[in-house]
């Protein structure tokens, strides 16, 4: 099949327009790698070049002109992501192949803007159902939400010196974007939390962290930020970076994209150039550090789950999170590796009958999905 033609079928495949004889030239196409020994380094490289080639003729979103460029994929097209840089990879290494007509499943909403603030005095405030405006006036900040998702705080001139700590807390199936006094943007992603204070007082901004969070940080050199998460501390050097520190993931990752941070942890430190990313475990002050593409790390925040060479277990707790599910194993946990990204807009049934069709067989049981031995 000549390449003009493979993507076509595939703008047609992610528009959800594709006819029974595309996805049969698509699932041949995935077929064909069987038996030419091509190499794992081959199959990423041909997938690469093909998203390119598809990157440049669809539309882009972009959150600055620094980060890359991510498609605007519609949200018919999240299962077929999943089977395009999912299926053909378990395709390519298990020489299993799935036409399983699609069956009818109970569906399950993607999450969306839903977060807790919890004022110093204990108060709290559900963001989702109050109406967009002026929330609060505290010691130092005026609090607002201009939009729905958006929690903005605005430094004001305050010469007390009490300093009052909020947070911000996510649930399973929530995500919420935060401007702090000192116009640092925090995303919060499902399942997290950031605790701090309502301006920045003393010699350093510090906040402190669970789950998973994104910032662009705005760099002080004479007032540092410090992000606190277990017994671990990053400190931006004018940066964006995400942090990824769930209690279900076995070690936190720290993603740089841009600037510099250091990364701390007892005695042991290092510090992160773009595109680096350092791993740590709870039971080690040891930091290591492996390149990564950044960009799919943090595609979360511009609307998509990135499966970057990720196990079934570690995509299977993003789903639980994302859509608020609970997940139980009745075997061995399949040992398949998954590439590429699904639109976080997608209903979970979209998802699950990929992973279907990509050998991976589930159920959903009521909030729980159950994954099956193969």
């Amino acid at each position: 099949m000549k390449k003009e033609e493979l993507i076509q079928i595939l703008m047609r495949i992610s528009s959800g327009e594709a006819s029974d004889e595309d996805i049969h030239l698509y699932n041949n196409w995935c077929n064909s790698f069987q038996g030419k020994s091509k190499s794992i380094d081959d199959f990423e490289q041909i997938k690469a070049n093909m998203l390119m080639e598809i990157e440049k003729q669809t539309h882009y979103q972009t959150r600055t002109s620094q980060t890359r460029l991510l498609p605007r994929i519609g949200i018919a097209a999240a299962s077929i992501i999943i089977i395009l840089l999912v299926g053909s990879y378990i395709y390519l290494h298990s020489g299993k192949q799935s036409e399983t007509p699609r069956m009818a499943i109970k569906d399950v909403a993607p999450g969306g803007n839903k977060a807790i603030l919890t004022l110093g005095n204990g108060q709290t405030i559900s963001l989702d159902s109050i109406h967009n405006g002026q929330l609060a006036a505290l010691a130092g900040s005026n609090i607002s939400k201009p939009q729905n998702g958006l929690l903005v705080y605005s430094a004001e001139n305050n010469n007390s010196e009490a300093v009052q700590y909020n947070t911000l807390s996510t649930p399973r199936g929530g995500q919420y974007k935060l401007v702090l006094p000192d116009g640092t943007k925090v995303w919060l992603n499902a399942a997290s939390s950031i605790k701090y204070p309502t301006t920045f007082k003393g010699t350093n901004r510090a906040v402190t962290i669970t789950g998973e969070a994104y910032f662009e940080v705005i760099h002080n050199a004479q007032k540092p930020f410090r992000v606190t998460v277990k017994n671990q501390t990053i400190e931006d050097i004018g940066t964006e970076f995400d942090v990824n520190a769930y209690g279900d993931e076995a070690v936190i990752k720290t993603t740089l994209l841009q600037g510099s941070v250091r990364v701390m942890k007892g005695n042991s430190f290092v510090v992160l150039q773009p595109g680096q990313q350092a791993i740590v475990s709870d039971n080690s002050d040891d930091i290591n550090i492996q390149e990564v593409n950044a960009s799919n790390k943090a595609a979360w925040i511009n609307g998509f789950v990135s499966l970057d060479k990720v196990g079934v277990k570690e995509f299977m707790n993003q789903l639980s999170r994302w859509y608020n599910v609970d997940i139980e194993y009745t075997g061995t946990i399949p040992n398949k590796k998954y590439g590429g990204l699904i639109n976080r807009n997608s209903n979970l049934s979209d998802v699950l009958f990929a992973l279907k069709a990509s050998g991976i067989n589930t159920r959903l049981e009521g909030n729980k999905i159950i994954v099956l031995p193969n």
